[in-house]
């Protein structure tokens, strides 16, 4: 008597989740013989282009999707063992026969490949009697098609009742277009990188030569005020290029971590001017707040001003005890304050610096040379984010600046 099949007709869309295929092919095939009809008429007006082969590497389905991917009618190859024919331009095995063999460790050496776009799985599947060993890969074929085609199969062992490989079923996803995508997105990342890469470059080696300019001009004056604004000219150059510094090398250009940036770069200030933490007691409150590189590198260079300023007037007043080193024991000893916050409120950003330094409102004139020359700086990166600059002196002094960026993200 003629030994009932299981079989279940899959979905037909193109979903590259390889265990739903396998699965779907599982339930479809359990024991190759029985009701032949039945189960050649499912095939047949399945979407999805698969082929069965017996355990003699036979043919026996090949069905209409298979014929219009691989422009192969069925009666031409039913009965044959000539499926490579459609993939290769020589006699060799496919995937599907080395499922019937059983000869799985022989796979990888067949179909390993130096194209990283190309993937190889071996999977077992338990001990389930009419479950048998799955594959799946993807790979490049030259002969399909005009300009060859990439196709990601599966293959599942079809078993007998009593366990014994009878066959294999094999499917196809035509996924060229997939790849192609992905290799124009690949050629545009890199192309992307290269030119930030250069962009970076030129920007190091321009600030390079106005600072040297700079340098050059100042050896032709010694009146002191233009020489002040030489020296604060050269800061700014040397601000902007610390930021550079620190933000190209980023993996991720969109999605930079401001937070863990500010605590970085407050902590290299004071290294650079030799003062520890237990010397000025620093707050800083950030956020996660992620900003894209054209936002990050005016915050950068916003924040690194300010605090390079803070700094200077807490040593300049006095707040800042004279220890020797930073080594101080006594809380009581700390007078220098540094905080830097930034939040989100509504559509805006708030980015705040402060420091407890007591200075005389004359002493922060911005008509004097370098103060005006420090302001005019901060407002022209403010107005680079679409934002304002405020200044408060009460109880030391408060910088504010408020901007509103589409491309910040939290």
């Amino acid at each position: 008597m003629a030994k009932k099949m299981a079989y279940k007709e899959g979905r037909g869309d193109s979903e590259p989740n390889v265990l739903h295929k396998k699965k779907r092919n599982q339930k479809q095939l359990k024991v190759l013989s029985g009701d032949e009809l039945d189960l050649k008429e499912i095939m047949d007006v399945s979407p999805v282009p698969q082929f069965v082969i017996n355990n003699d590497h036979n043919v026996i389905y090949w069905n209409h999707a298979l014929e219009k991917l691989s422009e192969i009618k069925a009666e031409n190859i039913l009965g044959t063992n000539k499926q490579w024919q459609v993939f290769y331009n020589s006699e060799r095995p496919c995937m599907a026969d080395f499922i019937v063999n059983g000869r799985l460790e022989e796979i990888p050496k067949w179909y390993n490949t130096q194209d990283s776009r190309s993937k190889f799985v071996l999977r077992y599947q338990g001990q389930s009697q009419n479950l048998g060993n799955s594959c799946e890969a993807v790979a490049f074929f030259p002969i399909m098609g005009d300009k060859g085609k990439w196709l990601h199969f599966t293959v599942d062992a079809i078993k007998n009742n009593k366990g014994k490989v009878v066959g294999a079923v094999e499917t196809f996803e035509d996924v060229t277009e997939q790849i192609n995508l992905q290799d124009k997105f690949i050629k545009t990342l890199e192309e992307n990188e290269l030119l930030l890469s250069k962009i970076h470059h030129r920007t190091r080696n321009d600030l390079q030569i106005i600072n040297s300019m700079i340098n050059f001009q100042s050896y032709y004056t010694d009146d002191k005020k233009s020489l002040e604004l030489f020296k604060d000219l050269q800061d700014h150059i040397k601000s902007i290029t610390q930021i550079h510094e620190k933000i190209y090398p980023s993996t991720d250009l969109l999605n930079i971590d401001f937070g863990v940036f500010i605590k970085n770069l407050v902590f290299d200030r004071l290294r650079a001017y030799g003062i520890g933490k237990n010397t000025i007691q620093v707050d800083i409150d950030s956020s996660k707040i992620l900003l894209d590189i054209n936002t990050a590198i005016p915050c950068g260079i916003i924040v690194n001003e300010l605090v390079n300023d803070s700094i200077n007037r807490i040593i300049l007043t006095g707040e800042l005890e004279e220890s020797g080193d930073d080594k101080i024991e006594d809380p009581h000893q700390v007078k220098g304050e540094l905080a830097v916050r930034i939040s989100k409120k509504g559509e805006f950003f708030l980015l705040t610096v402060y420091d407890n330094a007591k200075v005389s409102p004359e002493n922060l004139d911005i008509q004097s040379n370098k103060n005006a020359l420090d302001m005019w700086f901060l407002n022209k990166l403010a107005t680079e984010l679409g934002g304002t600059v405020s200044l408060e002196q009460d109880n030391g002094t408060l910088f504010k600046i408020t901007f509103k960026k589409n491309n910040v993200q939290i």
